[in-house]
């Protein structure tokens, strides 16, 4: 029996599949049911809705010339960080009155989640995954943030190069990458697929087709300009101290900052390697899920911008991770304490002196994360040489 049997044996051994098919649904349900609502009641209350003025002017600074990356203290606080592309499709929301704008956002980001780990996984595995990133979704949508979209376009990304759609992964590393620019580690998925030409062709057309798409409002002159402010305010992000990822704890810890580029070249290096010899094991579903996961992981605890809503990507590895493995006292630890101690801790069920003092000051988030992605990486290297033991 192979391991990928053996892991839906296991997780299927409990309950009907209709049992399992229904737990399943209603995550998704509550994954898009409570944001909805949390939004609703922020927009009654007249909260925050800072991250969705950020991406709505964005729109309207691009077709009119302005610069997307300068100051507009009277429009909302803080900068545009993303692609001009994403300032162009972000058009749809942007062209709504404010409500109807954000409450769509949200339920985009939360129902593409959703969906995608639904056609990832087996129903009941599915249920858990979702369970696992249930708070972390929650949070990324009552902020307007992109990171709920961004995670289900590489999950995205991954279905489509199992199943050699490579035009539509394309499509999916580009536009996340317009969003965030480790979204483009998404492309290793590709990479492994014996059809890896294919991928490399579509993501080049797709690529150059989205740098490109501004031009329909905005001249050429204008949007090299847009892309240099871009480039230099991205330069400028480098400085960040002390932000929720890898460095961030170092830095900490220590109380000064650090270079961020080796850690970053460690990791990429990592994943490379880690991917390179799960090449060996790729006709296992486990093997690919793992490395899915790793990638996911890859993509929040290395990224020096790391803020707490990123971390909706990284527990979607964390929960794709556990639910398609057997049980084992050590993975269900870390899961837990990334679950309670990263993930619940960081919520409003706790106090804000705690979260203050202990869950940003200690960085919990980014401590338990990371635990769990070393985890993780022992599981997959694991189950690439037991898959080729057992293929020999």
């Amino acid at each position: 029996m192979t391991d990928a049997r053996m892991t839906d044996a296991h997780r299927d051994d409990a309950g009907s599949p209709r049992t399992h098919v229904r737990w399943m649904w209603l995550m998704i349900a509550l994954h898009m049911l409570v944001p909805t609502l949390a939004t609703i009641q922020r927009l009654a209350r007249g909260g925050k809705i800072n991250n969705f003025l950020i991406f709505r002017s964005s729109y309207y600074h691009l077709i009119s010339g302005a610069d997307l990356y300068a100051a507009y203290p009277l429009e909302h606080w803080d900068f545009y960080k993303y692609s001009p592309t994403w300032a162009l499709l972000f058009a749809p929301f942007a062209a709504l009155p404010i409500p109807a704008g954000l409450l769509l956002w949200n339920l985009l980001n939360a129902a593409s989640l959703a969906v995608v780990i639904g056609l990832l996984l087996p129903a009941r595995a599915a249920a858990w995954a979702l369970l696992i990133v249930f708070f972390e979704a929650l949070g990324a949508t009552q902020n307007a943030q992109s990171n709920g979209l961004a995670a289900a376009l590489m999950i995205g990304a991954f279905i489509a190069a199992e199943h050699s759609r490579f035009a539509v992964g394309g499509w999916a590393i580009a536009a996340g990458t317009s969003i965030k620019l480790f979204p483009i580690s998404a492309g290793i998925f590709g990479l492994l697929s014996p059809e890896r030409v294919k991928h490399v062709v579509w993501c080049v057309i797709t690529g150059v087709t989205l740098l490109a798409l501004p031009l329909f409002v905005t001249p050429l002159d204008t949007l090299i300009a847009q892309y240099r402010s871009w480039g230099a305010i991205g330069a400028r992000d480098t400085l960040s101290f002390g932000q929720m990822w890898i460095g961030g704890i170092v830095e900490t810890y220590r109380g000064a900052l650090i270079p961020h580029a080796p850690i970053q070249a460690f990791g990429l290096v990592w994943v490379l390697g880690s991917s390179w010899y799960a090449a060996r094991a790729w006709h296992e579903p486990v093997v690919r899920r793992l490395v899915l996961a790793t990638v996911l992981g890859f993509a929040t605890i290395f990224n020096h911008k790391g803020e707490s809503p990123t971390y909706v990507i990284a527990f979607a590895g964390i929960g794709v991770w556990w639910s398609v493995l057997p049980r084992a006292r050590w993975r269900d630890a870390l899961v837990l304490l990334a679950f309670v101690v990263g993930s619940l801790g960081g919520t409003e069920l706790m106090s804000r002196a705690y979260r203050t003092t202990y869950h940003q000051g200690w960085q919990l988030k980014a401590l338990t994360t990371t635990l769990a992605w070393i985890g993780l990486q022992w599981d997959l290297w694991r189950y690439v040489r037991r898959a080729s033991v057992h293929r020999a």
